[in-house]
């Protein structure tokens, strides 16, 4: 049975989506899914309590007319995703749109976050003074999404510690579809316990999760994170020597005493555990390397532990903007941290030279010639100056892709854009350049071969070099070869062409035709080879003797 709904109710502020479609099974006179949607297999997959919704299209296209829910409404309103989003790639933000208006299948894997033990130590919470609220100001209860985002023990809003709801009978009730106000919820939720002092730190990271969620943000750079929580840690006194490499210990100390101010159970029992004297494994993961995929509540941790603003960093398909002014609720950190012009003072003599060639986009080992020194020794200054390694890096970027314009240029007079060498680089790299320059520069060259041009041009060509390969192949000593199509293709370094566009090619296919040996006419040429290398060497010639030589088979 196809499902439809004859009504729905309307959305409140940051309501799951679980939690709206709850309250339509109540509406309905009841409470559970197979009562309210009649059986429909789809629903199994929209209605559950979980981070990412699924059949999303399913859902939309049994809405009324009229409703004001779309797919990508629903991520980013009434689901988690956009909480998690900053932290994921492009390729991962997009398969879980898809995914998510699709069946869901994989979903959890692609995003990394079944590997996760945070999302496992994650319970179903609300907030009873947000109940109250609510139940006053919308006329029912509902489950906020803020309340369900793992770390989150302290209502933003009213600063009290959560109730969570018995996981144990929440699993055997999964098919009912509750909200924080029914009594068999209220009659098993715990109130949460932590110490006072922990309350401070929960909130800000409480907050700082509500502020993540409601920015509805694309994925952020990898390498602007790193460099942000990096230049903090700096700033904290966190690292050592001229390279400003990340001092262990202290960051582990420092780390500690973060965590006294933590809870020791729930999510964070994951977080805090660490090798004696050393930071946790995950802390040096995501200050040493460019992001892969870590749960969000890990840069929230980390990023209040060095005070940092994630809000600040510049998001991928955003250009930097101006500074915003106002509190924060994870520091004070901003993005002209990251936009500091290299520290060069103090380079002098020969770290001076290294560095002026670095900036000139020369590589390490073209640099150690030059100058005499090791490439070690370059590395280790280039790694001295504060940002060093990416301004060297931009600057060979900068220095290639110069040389690959004016390669590209010189070529694309006489050949088209896909023939010319560095045409796939500036494609990938520098797409914008090569289209403009092709868009405004393709109309001067009339004068170049067209398709059917080319191919006419190739096939006189081609067929003249088919033959000449096949008289040497057939000219050579030694045991005969058999000259077939894709021998001759190998030789001439053509073969993906006569397999894809030899219809193309009438010249080379008769020239084929003509040239190449059916397998009798190879058996005839090797047999006879046989029989002249037999009577050279003064040996009898019989029949097993000839197949022997041949090194075929009789009858084959």
């Amino acid at each position: 049975m196809e499902l439809k709904f004859h009504f729905f109710p309307a959305a409140f502020p940051d309501e799951t989506l679980h939690s709206v479609l709850s309250r339509y099974a109540q509406l309905c006179g009841g409470s559970s899914r197979r009562a309210a949607f009649a059986g429909e297999r789809a629903a199994a997959s929209f209605t559950q309590n979980v981070a990412f919704p699924s059949r999303l299209g399913d859902l939309v296209g049994a809405l009324p007319p009229g409703t004001d829910l779309s797919v990508a409404q629903i991520i980013k309103r009434h689901s988690v995703l956009p909480y998690y989003a900053p932290f994921l790639t492009n390729d991962q933000l997009q398969y879980a749109h898809s995914s998510m208006a699709g069946d869901g299948r994989g979903l959890m894997l692609k995003l990394g976050v079944n590997a996760s033990r945070i999302e496992g130590a994650a319970r179903v919470r609300f907030c009873p003074s947000c109940l109250t609220d609510d139940i006053i100001r919308f006329g029912a209860a509902y489950w906020h999404r803020v309340h369900q985002l793992p770390g989150v023990l302290v209502c933003p809003q009213h600063s009290q510690l959560l109730k969570v709801v018995d996981p144990s009978w929440y699993s055997r009730n999964s098919q009912q579809l509750c909200l924080p106000g029914d009594d068999g919820v209220q009659a098993h939720a715990i109130q949460l316990n932590a110490g006072v002092h922990t309350l401070p730190r929960l909130h800000q990271i409480a907050c700082g999760s509500l502020q993540l969620l409601g920015l509805e943000r694309g994925p952020l750079p990898a390498t602007a994170v790193r460099a942000f929580l990096l230049q903090a840690a700096i700033d904290l006194g966190l690292t050592s020597g001229a390279a400003h490499r990340l001092d262990l210990r202290l960051l582990a100390s420092h780390m500690a005493s973060l965590f006294k101010f933590l809870p020791a159970d729930w999510e964070y029992s994951v977080l805090r555990k660490a090798p004696s004297g050393l930071p946790a494994t995950w802390v040096t993961k995501l200050l040493r390397m460019p992001r892969g995929t870590h749960h969000p509540l890990k840069y929230l941790v980390l990023a209040s532990a060095l005070r940092v603003d994630l809000a600040c960093i510049p998001c991928v398909d955003k250009p930097a903007g101006p500074e915003r002014e106002g509190p924060s609720h994870l520091g004070t950190r901003t993005s002209r941290t990251v936009a500091r012009e290299p520290v060069t003072d103090g380079l002098k003599g020969l770290a001076a030279a290294i560095w002026k060639l670095a900036l000139t986009g020369e590589d390490a080992a073209q640099i150690a010639g030059m100058l005499g020194v090791s490439q070690t020794q370059v590395y280790r200054t280039i790694r001295a100056v504060n940002r060093g390694p990416s301004e060297w890096k931009e600057a060979r970027f900068v220095r290639e892709r110069r040389r690959r314009r004016e390669s590209f240029e010189n070529e694309y007079g006489g050949l088209q854009a896909h023939q010319c060498r560095d045409y796939p680089w500036l494609y990938r790299c520098d797409r914008m350049w090569v289209s403009s320059w092709i868009a405004e520069y393709g109309n001067r060259y009339t004068s170049r071969p067209g398709s059917a041009g080319m191919f006419a041009a190739l096939d006189v060509q081609l067929a003249e070099e088919i033959r000449c390969c096949a008289q040497r192949l057939r000219a050579e000593s030694g045991k005969p070869i058999r000259i077939s199509r894709t021998r001759i293709g190998r030789e001439l370094h053509v073969l993906a062409r006569f397999e894809k566009q030899l219809p193309k090619l009438p010249l080379c296919r008769r020239e084929l035709n003509q040239v190449c040996e059916s397998a009798e006419q190879f058996r005839t040429r090797r047999l006879l080879w046989a029989e002249a290398k037999l009577l050279h060497e003064q040996r009898n010639v019989t029949r097993s003797a000839l197949y022997r030589t041949a090194c075929i088979r009789p009858g084959v």
